[in-house]
């Protein structure tokens, strides 16, 4: 009997990686312009921005908002593939792994919810991903079929929340979180005046206030079920395109170029939208649209960024772009974590306190300069480690006694 161990270096695949690396950067973008202080602002104060802001504001919702947490949720599938793959090949237990993985991921991501920054992914992630193992076994046209339907939902969540938005039910967590708020005796203070307070309780407050009504925030928007269609998605795409980038043998599909054009025209319209209401969500006629053109623009636009970087990945140009790429996705978990404790060093009451104190215009600046740090630091921990930091320990907790039949 040999132990199934975590994958080795020469197993990974680059471009993998570097789609992991490059989805980070756009994270980065789209989580900075929180951090910077955008929900502390009025739909007012965002119109009335200085012209510089309203570009960078412009580009990130038109280029980066929605397209990388889904190429995120893409490798997601991706990777569970490949884990499924190596365990098959070893007549190995994959279900009790992956369930053993997603814990230790979820707690991971509390971890980081209610003590880094309430903006949490991963616990999403880690629920939604203890779904995957009953579509193992699907075919692909029923793959196909229940990622529609998936993708479909959100559309369908808007018009029921469109129809029932004065049902208490929308609005219980947020009643918790407000009768919690009160009970600590921060009623009085803003969003912003807690994020950049001198006093850690009322800094750190604001992760568990928020995070109690994300869950809803999710349902409300059909988050739950975007993301789960994407993860069905990149499960699709492994058993279709591993093979190929196995053997660099990828060529354009025309889907990506209809679904790159798909994606710009309707995020145009998206950010178009977005710049002249001040705000990314409405109930109303116009809120639909951009509900749709969101939900629509992001996947598309996701799916021909991840085919064109993995056609022009396996054609060998640009290699040194694809090797420091990887680098930063060989540790993605890491990486991503690493940004938001950066982040609130930043822009919170425990540090530096820049929330609304620096301009949009700078976003790129923060974001070039987290991104390289990131870069040497992920560089220089490969060359004396196998893993980044927290990716040891998530495989130590995860592969524990995995042993082939």
């Amino acid at each position: 009997m040999s132990e199934l161990r975590p994958t080795h270096k020469s197993e990974r695949l680059q471009v993998i990686d570097a789609l992991r690396g490059f989805a980070l950067f756009g994270i980065l973008f789209a989580n900075l312009y929180s951090f910077i202080g955008y929900n502390t602002y009025t739909p007012k104060e965002i119109i009335n921005l200085p012209i510089g802001d309203r570009a960078v504001l412009f580009f990130i919702d038109w280029f980066v908002e929605g397209k990388f947490y889904s190429i995120f949720s893409i490798l997601f599938g991706v990777g569970f593939a490949l884990q499924a793959e190596r365990f098959r090949s070893a007549n190995a237990n994959f279900s009790t792994f992956w369930f053993r993985r997603m814990i230790v991921l979820c707690c991971f991501g509390l971890i980081h919810m209610y003590c880094v920054w309430n903006g949490d992914i991963l616990t999403l992630y880690s629920l939604l991903g203890m779904l995957l193992p009953l579509f193992l076994n699907f075919s692909n046209r029923a793959l196909l079929r229940w990622a529609l339907i998936l993708l479909f939902i959100p559309i369908l969540m808007y018009g029921i929340l469109y129809y029932t938005q004065d049902a208490a039910f929308w609005g219980s967590l947020r009643q918790v979180s407000a009768g919690l708020q009160k009970q600590w005796g921060l009623t009085n203070l803003s969003l912003l005046e807690m994020r950049t307070s001198d006093s850690p309780k009322e800094v750190f407050s604001v992760n568990v206030l928020y995070a109690i009504p994300r869950g809803m925030s999710y349902l409300m928007s059909g988050r739950y079920f975007h993301v789960l269609g994407l993860f069905l998605i990149g499960l699709l795409l492994a058993r279709q395109w591993l093979p190929k980038i196995r053997n660099k043998d990828i060529s354009v599909p025309r889907a990506a170029i209809w679904f790159g054009a798909l994606g710009l025209v309707t995020h145009f319209g998206y950010a178009f939208i977005k710049a002249k209401i001040g705000a990314g969500f409405a109930l109303n006629q116009i809120g639909f649209v951009l509900m749709l053109v969101y939900n629509v623009g992001a996947t598309a636009f996701a799916l021909a960024i991840a085919m064109l970087i993995v056609y022009v990945w396996a054609s060998d140009k640009a290699k040194f772009v694809f090797q420091n790429l990887a680098v930063l996705g060989r540790m993605a978990l890491s990486n991503y974590i690493f940004q938001n404790v950066t982040a609130i060093i930043l822009f919170f009451g425990y540090g530096f306190a820049l929330m609304r104190k620096v301009p949009f215009a700078s976003l790129p600046l923060f974001a070039f300069g987290i991104l390289v740090t990131q870069w040497v630091f992920s560089r220089i921990w490969l060359s004396r480690f196998k893993q980044g930091p927290l990716e040891f320990i998530w495989k130590k907790l995860t592969y524990r006694s995995e042993k082939s039949k």
